[in-house]
């Protein structure tokens, strides 16, 4: 395999790692209200409750996601690579997909 297969992979497995750690706390309820670590949506701030329980939710979304983050990341070590390929394009964009749990907690928050 290439350099760049190795650089994705371990792009992608490292931030699947990170993100998989950082949401751990979140999901167990660990992180108090802040502006800088955990779900943060208007409707976070609303209530204490609210808070704890879209991070809950953000947090196994974000952990889940991860874990396919992970397999993408992991399948770059064994996937040839390049512009002409499809999984070329789904490691690169992959990271994106961060978006879709986000989204997901802030329509789960409009229902609080």
């Amino acid at each position: 395999m290439g350099a760049g297969n190795i650089i994705f992979g371990l792009v992608n497995v490292l931030t699947a790692g990170l993100i998989f750690a950082l949401s751990i706390p979140l999901i167990k309820g660990k992180v108090k209200m802040n502006h800088l670590y955990g779900v943060r949506f208007k409707k976070s701030f609303e209530f204490e409750e609210n808070w704890y329980e879209l991070n809950r939710y953000g947090g196994r979304l974000m952990a889940s996601w991860s874990v396919l983050f992970m397999v993408v990341g992991v399948a770059c070590f064994f996937i040839p690579l390049d512009a002409g390929n499809v999984f070329f394009w789904i490691a690169l964009l992959f990271p994106l997909t961060v978006l879709i749990p986000a989204y997901q907690t802030y329509r789960y928050g409009k229902g609080l």
